[in-house]
């Protein structure tokens, strides 16, 4: 049985907690709301109905037993909101599950059983609302156990349904989102079951005496919490690995295609190298050159490309080794371009100067670095030079390339590094190079500062943390 004196205390103590579970619904629901107007999936629209809908049935619940506790209003307006309640309890439970089955399905339900759908929600809502015409005086027991019985027992069944069948999508998934989703789902169903046992034994047993527990509805606040939290951290999920499949795709499109177009531009290479031995006429000779200078031009662009294809894939092993190692390597990489015999090599190796990190990404780094400051020399200034300091802090390796070149100007130094952008219109190159040294560095957990100034040269600095060696140790 239900007593008007347990009405009023349970309202009291719930109030609290359902108005912090209409706020955390109507959050929710904007939360996905603006998640489907991102990425336009059906499912998650579905979703921001159905917490809206959860919302509003929390309400119109407070609403309701309010008038069951109060004598002064009559049965009409008690039953209009029961009617309404059911209607937003339940429609809860359809979102939730046409969202459910929109996502595992990757299809939405026909139209017809669509408004099948609604009609059933109606129907059980207007008889759950008319059942108060069998209370006897002063009873509770239809006009407010039945329609809290008849949801608990749709929204229990429900969310086992649903959790169970999430559970089965991707068994070996490891998706934290999915795993706390179906866990939730599936508590929140038992614990709906309860309240339906609870609400039977009300119905058919008149010596049961009905004993509310406010902690209940703190209870139903955690698991719709976790439901909620599910929902977003699976959404998230998602699109990461959506987006790790469209990167990985991208850069193996990149690869392919950079490398197949390398072939046919180092045949037209060799041809023009050809045609510059037999066409003897002046004019003949300058348009070769011009083609020359052009096609390289287009397989530097390809060779970016590669090597910012080929830094994603490698993975990193650091090893210990001598910085004059990688300063031999990129010197004889870089000593045969353009004006590069005019440009004086300031390094003084010492026995100290060994570090441990990713010998290929320091290459990639220094190679980029020291390959500008050739590019971008100034042929005016008598010496010419490039600077290579090495400096240990801590167990920090700072490592600087200083260079006399034209340098680069203030509105330009914070956008060098990304991706195709080219500092001077007098630029050559791809506009990658440095966005390759950005993800190198990313790589060996390093940073990069920058101090230049127009006609003066710059000095790039990177410092790899964690990579100071001591001679004895290496």
């Amino acid at each position: 049985m239900i007593s008007q004196s347990i009405i009023s205390i349970f309202l009291k103590e719930i109030t609290p907690t359902y108005i912090g579970q209409a706020f955390w619904g109507i959050g929710l629901a904007l939360i996905l709301w603006y998640f489907y107007s991102l990425y336009q999936r059906k499912h998650l629209k579905l979703w921001a109905y159905s917490w809206l809908s959860f919302a509003l049935h929390v309400i119109i619940t407070l609403i309701t037993l309010y008038f069951n506790s109060n004598e002064s209003i009559g049965p009409f307006w008690q039953n209009v909101f029961t009617f309404f309640f059911q209607i937003a309890g339940l429609m809860h439970i359809v979102w939730l599950l046409r969202g459910a089955y929109h996502l595992i399905e990757r299809k939405s339900i026909s139209l017809k059983f669509e408004y099948a759908q609604y009609a059933t929600v109606i129907v059980i809502s207007l008889f759950s609302a008319l059942a108060f015409v069998l209370d006897e005086e002063g009873g509770y027991k239809y006009s407010l156990a039945l329609p809290f019985t008849v949801k608990s027992l749709i929204a229990g069944f429900g969310f086992l349904f649903a959790g169970i069948q999430i559970m089965r999508i991707g068994k070996r998934d490891t998706a934290v989102g999915k795993k706390l989703l179906w866990i939730a789902f599936i508590l929140y169903g038992f614990e709906n079951l309860n309240y339906a046992l609870g609400g039977l034994s009300v119905l058919f047993d008149k010596h049961y005496i009905l004993k509310l527990n406010s902690s209940l509805g703190a209870l139903d606040f955690l698991l719709i919490a976790f439901i909620g939290i599910g929902m977003i951290i699976w959404l998230l999920e998602e699109e990461r690995s959506a987006l790790e499949k469209t990167n990985r795709e991208l850069d193996s499109f990149l690869y392919s295609t950079s490398h197949d177009l390398r072939a046919p531009v180092a045949s037209l290479l060799g041809l023009i190298n050809i045609a510059k031995h037999d066409i003897k006429e002046e004019s003949g000779q300058k348009y070769v050159q011009m083609m020359e200078e052009r096609v390289k031009k287009l397989d530097d662009i390809f060779s970016d490309i590669l090597n910012y294809s080929r830094n994603i894939k490698t993975e990193i092993k650091p090893t210990t080794f001598r910085l004059g190692e990688i300063v031999e390597d990129v010197i004889t990489d870089v000593k045969f371009n353009e004006g590069a015999e005019q440009i004086r090599l300031d390094y003084s190796e010492q026995i100290h100067h060994i570090l441990k990190t990713d010998y290929y990404q320091l290459k990639v780094i220094l190679g980029n670095l020291i390959s500008n400051a050739v590019k971008y020399h100034d042929s005016k200034k008598e010496d010419q030079y490039i600077a290579i300091r090495f400096q240990k802090i801590d167990r920090d390796v700072h490592i600087s390339v200083e260079d006399n070149g034209i340098g680069i100007s203030p509105e330009s130094q914070h956008k060098v590094f990304d991706m195709f952008y080219r500092a001077t219109s007098e630029a050559e190159g791809s506009g990658l190079g440095l966005f390759i040294v950005k993800q190198a560095l990313e790589k060996i957990n390093a940073r990069i500062t920058l101090k230049s100034e127009v006609n003066m040269g710059s000095t790039f600095t990177v410092v790899i943390q964690n990579a100071a060696v001591k001679y004895n140790d290496r």
